[in-house]
């Protein structure tokens, strides 16, 4: 009789996993009946009732299954199944007391030396993440695009679709779905436009007001599709429920940006005409990979962290636990400590994941501060590195946060000073990449800077010295679009120079030279 139960199971999982809940129900519903204290039938039933608006149904019955099991692990499990139902039923309170006690039987399991096997990724996973890094996603993506504004509706790319677009000028490799924003004006327009495209609409356990998944049937691509509007001189997007409390909102906040058209192979886009400004908001020094991230909680620009945010990282953390994946536990954990110092429960949780993993020799996640950097960028030479060029580079780098240093061309010293430098570019720039006040060396920048650079680089501060008057004027010519705040003149060192070093090599040479 086990061996046909087993079949069976395996069938229903089969179903389930292809979408065919009809069929899934009509084998479940009878083996539930027949075998009503079995969790690998209670398991699949309580699975396919969340998947098909029949959440309601599920607390009663994994409450018997939660007394009944007497292991903390199964107990950690039917009390995140209990969670995850209360928290779809949009019972928040009740969720949180039910997945903070899944957190409770995972730290029991933890403090007796016991953790949950690591499950493989399946290969749907990593077939998903291949069309990331095959590009196909981003093909998808401007078809996409391309399509809603040819239909007037302004949708551009947002989130980590944005971050990895500008960041490193592709879709991020780990990436899970595609993100676009569409201002609320144009929301249904816009979700009818996808359907008519051929996405497929997801149905998602909680209906927000501004936020909605959709499937591509062909690739198995999600896309997520992002409402925002103006407050005032902000503009806010994130969950709504317009019918709850402000403990069930999901509020995050950007300053104004605009919107500008730009041409790819498929036609015309709108793409954020200052990324960096949106870039910011969600993640603070956002040149810093972190695949660990998680918007739904990490973003720095939520309005308040809220019973709802608390709950989803609640839910994702046991999750994970769950299923063996420490590190993503431990982020999660960490996630809801940088909202919440006083949380004790995570402190606990973070506490002894850090525990089992080094126990078991497993890395600790190296969670970068993504502070808001001030980022400093100027134009040098730098032939024959010295302590003038020490200097200079030491005060650029208290202006802000992080230094890049350009190091101008052969061609381009010729050009300004009538002879080639010393040193060769390479060579020069080998040096001032060693300096330890400088975070980034460019080799390839334009002779002029301007707002429109400054912008795409992230820059917020532009830099010189200056040894003469013909030179300020020549420097500041340079930058002459830029804004007087963005411009910062640092003091030239007296008494030292490139030239001067050259007179004393070419003196100490004739010197030696006389018999």
């Amino acid at each position: 009789m086990t061996e046909k139960l087993d079949e069976l199971l395996v069938q229903a999982k089969g179903l389930l996993a292809s979408g065919k809940y009809n069929d899934a129900d009509k084998m479940l519903e009878p083996l539930r009946e027949q075998y009503p204290l079995s969790q690998d039938v209670a398991r699949l039933w309580c699975s396919l009732a969340m998947r098909t608006d029949r959440a309601a149904a599920v607390p009663d019955y994994a409450k018997q299954l939660y007394e009944h099991v007497q292991s903390d692990f199964h107990k950690a499990h039917w009390a995140h199944v209990l969670g995850t139902a209360y928290f779809i039923l949009l019972d928040l309170a009740t969720a949180q007391t039910y997945l903070s006690r899944a957190l409770e039987h995972l730290i029991v399991l933890a403090k007796a030396g016991k953790i949950p096997p690591q499950r493989k990724k399946n290969q749907s996973t990593q077939a998903h993440e291949n069309a990331f890094a095959s590009g196909e996603a981003e093909k998808l993506l401007w078809r996409t695009c391309t399509y809603l504004a040819k239909n007037g509706i302004t949708a551009f790319p947002y989130a980590g679709t944005l971050l990895g677009l500008v960041r490193d000028s592709k879709l991020l490799d780990f990436d899970k779905d595609l993100d676009i924003a569409v201002w609320m004006d144009s929301w249904q327009s816009c979700c009818t436009a996808l359907e008519s495209a051929g996405w497929a609409k997801q149905t998602i356990r909680i209906d927000y007001a501004n936020y909605r998944d959709y499937v591509h049937p062909e690739l198995g691509i999600t896309l997520d599709v992002c409402g925002l509007q103006p407050r005032g001189k902000q503009i806010v997007g994130g969950f709504s429920l317009p019918d709850y409390s402000a403990e069930y909102q999901r509020v995050s906040v950007f300053p104004n940006f605009g919107l500008v058209q730009r041409d790819t192979e498929y036609g015309a886009v709108w793409f954020p005409q200052q990324p960096g400004i949106i870039l910011r908001a969600f993640y603070g020094d956002w040149r810093t990979p972190n695949p660990n991230w998680d918007t739904v909680i990490s973003a720095l620009n939520l309005e308040n962290f809220t019973m709802l945010v608390r709950c989803y990282a609640y839910h994702r953390l046991v999750q994970h636990w769950l299923l063996g994946d420490l590190g993503k536990a431990w982020c999660y954990a960490h996630q809801v400590i940088l909202k919440d110092p006083d949380d004790i429960l995570m402190l606990r949780s973070r506490q002894w994941l850090e525990r089992a993993m080094m126990r078991l020799n497993r890395e600790l996640p190296a969670w970068p501060k993504n502070q808001l950097q001030k980022r400093v960028y100027t134009r040098m030479v730098a032939d024959l590195f010295h302590e003038g060029h020490v200097n200079f580079l030491l005060a650029a780098k208290a202006l802000g946060t992080h230094l890049t240093v350009c190091v101008v061309s052969d061609e381009r010293v010729v050009e300004n000073k009538g002879k080639m430098p010393v040193m060769k570019q390479a060579e020069r720039a080998a040096v001032v990449a060693a300096c330890k006040y400088v975070d980034a060396v460019l080799t390839e920048t334009p002779a002029s800077v301007t707002p429109a650079y400054m912008q795409q680089h992230g820059f917020d501060i532009y830099t010189f010295a200056c040894a003469s008057e013909q030179e300020r004027r020549e420097k500041y010519e340079l930058c002459s679009t830029l804004p007087a705040a963005m411009i910062h003149e640092l003091s030239y060192t007296p008494g030292i120079s490139t030239s001067d070093l050259l007179k004393r090599i070419l003196e100490g040479a004739s010197k030696s030279l006389i018999p």
